[in-house]
């Protein structure tokens, strides 16, 4: 067989995607290791089919009713997925589409193509806890169908699609060992966590930071990312007042929105409420090299990452970057985080309290980490979970998936 290898890799994002899997690993990565990509999105306005190099972006035809859009998706997700073989390429890939899953399952086992699936995120638990919450804002008519759907898609997922997928790839340890619990032999999984594109942190190296500017050189504690309210940040502004009782001069800078007003407004509110209106700022949404720049001008960075089920499994890439971007970094105890810095040697977990967190910053408030520690955070990230690494390892196993099939008749 040719050392170069076609996979199509249906996922659920609107194209072009600036998630770093698709954008990044996908179109950048997996090409330099000799794994040409077709990646079939949905159309966030029109239909799309972008080559580069390696790589093509393409797109099911866009209509006038987003259920239709996904009527569409499905119905070309099928169509291609028919005519895979005949295409040339070697291995159909589903990421995080129960149906679409199944019905790529059912045809790749028909014309004897090997087939994989990604779990990036437990969509049908999602569905179940969402349904059975009663905080959640869902009419009531609309509980049980979202209860169905998620129970049906579970069944589908871990007693269809999964058993019978020749690989799946998961994000995390703690999502691998959750998901054998549901039956699937571990030796079929393999991890992928989320990352970072090295070449973008390195190039960055030489921007100018961006500080706010009434704050003079005051020490300032950053969070970068989405300010929904699940995500609970009120903890941080708390935590950060009593931080302040021992450090006066320390100012809280939160780089990121949310989709909804109010959850910003909520966050204001409360940093005003506890007079901190004058040490606390909201950016607002800012592309990627201009955040990186407001994390440059800051001197501690913050990861925050709710407790739960759904999350634990994840991987999260803000703590990631901090840590290649050589932040000396707070995070609270989810289990990706917390290996990370134990691995790296690099950080300060907390327990999640603001107690805790405001002790952490407190502490590197008044002694910064060491270059030292914040070149092997650099180091960890840069030879375990950038995307380049990554990369590597999961073209090698993509090539042994199909090569695998082959040998054994497929």
């Amino acid at each position: 067989m040719d050392n170069k290898v076609n996979v199509i890799n249906f996922v659920p994002e609107e194209l072009p995607s600036y998630r770093p899997d698709v954008d990044v690993l996908y179109s950048k990565e997996l090409p330099k290791e000799g794994v040409n990509t077709t990646i079939i999105g949905m159309p966030k306005t029109e239909m799309v089919n972008i080559k580069t190099e390696g790589s093509t972006l393409k797109t099911s035809k866009k209509t006038t009713n987003r259920y239709l859009d996904s009527v569409c998706y499905f119905l070309y997700a099928a169509k291609l997925a028919c005519r895979a073989k005949k295409d040339g390429f070697h291995l159909i890939q589903v990421r995080d589409m129960v149906w679409v899953g199944l019905i790529c399952l059912i045809i790749a086992k028909l014309i004897k193509l090997p087939y994989t699936y990604w779990v990036s995120f437990l969509y049908a638990e999602s569905r179940t806890m969402r349904a059975k919450d009663q905080t959640e804002n869902i009419p009531s008519w609309k509980r049980p169908i979202i209860l169905a759907r998620g129970l049906v898609e579970e069944f589908i997922l871990y007693r269809i699609i999964l058993p019978h997928s020749d690989r799946v790839y998961v994000q995390s340890d703690f999502m691998l060992n959750y998901i054998k619990d549901k039956g699937i032999k571990p030796s079929t999984m393999m991890v992928v966590p989320m990352g970072v594109d090295i070449e973008k942190i390195d190039a960055f190296v030489n921007t100018d930071a961006i500080k706010i500017q009434q704050w003079g050189d005051a020490p300032v504690i950053a969070y970068l990312g989405s300010l929904d309210r699940l995500r609970k940040l009120d903890v941080v502004i708390t935590a950060f007042k009593e931080a302040k009782v021992i450090v006066p001069t320390l100012k809280l800078l939160f780089v990121g929105d949310s989709e909804i007003t109010k959850d910003r407004e909520f966050l204001q509110q409360i940093a005003d409420d506890m007079g901190l209106s004058d040490d606390f700022h909201i950016t607002g949404w800012v592309e990627t090299e201009q955040a990186w720049a407001y994390l440059k001008g800051a001197d501690i960075v913050i990861g925050f990452m709710n407790r739960g089920l759904l999350l634990d499994v994840s991987t999260p890439t803000k703590a990631m970057e901090y840590m290649a971007l050589k932040k000396a970094m707070i995070c609270n105890d989810s289990p990706d985080q917390q290996f990370v810095i134990e691995q790296s040697g690099c950080g300060r977990v907390t327990d999640g309290t603001s107690k805790s967190y405001a002790a952490a910053m407190v502490e590197l408030a008044q002694q910064p980490m060491t270059q030292a520690e914040l070149d092997a955070g650099y180091n960890y990230i840069k030879n375990n979970r950038s995307y380049a690494f990554i990369g590597e390892q999961v073209a090698t196993d993509i090539k042994k998936v199909i090569n695998h099939k082959i040998h054994n008749g497929g």
